[in-house]
């Protein structure tokens, strides 16, 4: 059985790298990437966790190399997906804006621009005060948008449920008392984040998202979308260079991807 377990440091398209590790297990390959500020772990502690299991067999604990390492044991095929586009472009029917760097009142015209156009995700990010997301919640109806995505601070989020009824998304590795937010309608997951899918009850969407991996992480992660539901992987568009021997393809509303052997170019790894 070969083990291998390399470092890579991408170029990102508006300055500075994204780094990570790969991990190779018989020419398959899974990425470990902690997203600083985000992840529970460093890029430095996941290393030392990966080398662990390479020559002792350790399991690991931490999620991004749990991930990882899952990933590594699963070989590619290729992909065509819906993808859920990042602002309108051509041939999405599945649009995510985000709002949480306007004022309530920007974001309402901004978004009503776009009603109709596409099945809209609005990404709020935890930016408004209640005051301000009720008042941006007058000017629309529930139907308007497939969800809001952390509406409010943590704090409000029942109270806005309770009053608007609007259909909200929650990021997963943030909320965890799903119960009572009562719209509360999808659970946003990053794989990378907390490691593995949870078990989410089936009446809420369980929306995958990715945390700027490479492309053979973002792969991994669409490799585990469902056809026929969009997955949130547009980070890709930030990346300058990549691994892939194969670009991933995100045109006309689909994410799609030819398998090669091996997905990726290891000249651009060192090895740990």
């Amino acid at each position: 059985m070969v083990k291998k377990l390399y470092e890579y440091r991408l170029a990102l398209q508006h300055g500075g790298a994204r780094q990570g590790l790969i991990v190779e297990w018989d020419g398959n390959f899974g990425e470990i990437a902690p997203l600083p500020n985000f992840s529970s772990e460093t890029l430095d502690e996941a290393k030392k966790e990966a080398l662990l299991w390479l020559r002792n067999n350790t399991p690991p604990t931490l999620p991004s190399v749990r991930f990882g390492i899952a990933c590594a044991k699963r070989p590619l095929r290729s992909l065509r997906l819906p993808l859920a586009s990042l602002g309108m472009k051509a041939g999405f029917s599945t649009v995510k804006l985000k709002i949480g760097h306007l004022s309530a009142r920007e974001a309402i015209s901004y978004v009503k621009e776009h009603l109709g156009k596409a099945h809209l995700r609005l990404d709020c990010n935890r930016k408004w005060s209640l005051e301000e997301s009720l008042f941006f919640a007058d000017h629309f109806q529930r139907d308007d948008f497939a969800y809001l995505e952390e509406p409010v601070e943590p704090s409000s989020l029942v109270a806005f449920s309770q009053i608007t009824h609007f259909p909200i998304a929650l990021d997963e590795s943030i909320h965890r008392d799903w119960a009572t937010i009562p719209s509360l309608k999808a659970i946003v997951v990053k794989p990378t984040i907390i490691g593995s899918l949870p078990q989410v009850p089936s009446r809420y969407d369980l929306v995958l998202s990715s945390s700027y991996e490479s492309g053979l992480g973002l792969l991994h992660i669409a490799s585990l979308a469902e056809m026929g539901i969009p997955v949130g992987l547009d980070t890709y568009s930030a990346l300058k260079e990549d691994l892939l021997i194969e670009p991933i393809r995100c045109s006309q509303g689909y994410f799609s991807w030819n398998a090669t052997h091996p997905p990726i170019d290891t000249s651009k790894l060192s090895q740990c």
